[in-house]
């Protein structure tokens, strides 16, 4: 690239090659290494691969996002539907780390609040509900930083075991993090099952 006037036209071009983009209508303005995308397109997951193009082009310092999202059937997605599959995606992707994030929804626009460990799952609770379909925009809050755990130990868990007046066999408990190893023999798959119960709780 020998001159900034080149780097527009290189923009543009980089988005007319991805098929993905072949029907989006988007304009690109350069002022000194920043550019700013506008236009509109019909589906969240294209505004969000027209912005990441961008700002992989040598020369690009920073991307001003200011394309729309209007959906071709807005009422076919309500902002329940999108809930529940932000929820799915968030319990297969985090496990019960998705539990620390806080989503709200109006009228197809997403907020993300909470706190998360690494930093890549902050971008992963972005990445991974990009291509939901309903979604007009995702505004990603969580911050990174440590995540309280509740405290517990083995000690804890016995006592919550032998309050209960019929367990009175050896019971043994190993906790591992967030995992409890409860070891002994009970008389009854009804006292097994309410030691269960009971570690769970």
């Amino acid at each position: 690239m020998k001159t900034n006037e080149s780097l527009p036209l290189k923009v543009a071009n980089q988005l007319k090659k991805d098929p993905l983009l072949k029907d989006a209508e988007i304009a690109v303005e350069l002022y000194s290494h920043e550019v700013i995308v506008s236009g509109k397109v019909n589906k969240f997951f294209k505004k969000a691969l027209a912005c990441k193009i961008v700002s992989e082009i040598t020369g690009i310092k920073s991307v001003i996002d200011r394309i729309e999202v209007q959906l071709i059937n807005p009422d076919q997605f309500n902002d329940e539907i999108i809930t529940k599959a932000i929820v799915e995606k968030f319990e297969k992707n985090f496990g019960n780390s998705y539990k620390n994030i806080e989503i709200s929804i109006k009228n197809g626009h997403v907020t993300l609040e909470g706190t998360l460990k690494w930093k890549y799952q902050k971008m992963l609770a972005t990445d991974c509900i990009t291509y939901l379909e309903g979604i007009v925009s995702i505004q990603n809050n969580i911050a990174v930083g440590t995540v309280s755990e509740p405290i517990i130990s083995e000690k804890d868990i016995l006592a919550a075991i032998y309050k209960e007046k019929s367990i009175i066999s050896d019971i043994s408990v190993d906790v591992n993090g967030r995992k409890v190893i409860v070891a002994g023999n009970v008389p009854s798959t009804f006292q097994k099952n309410l030691i269960e119960k009971i570690v769970r709780s």
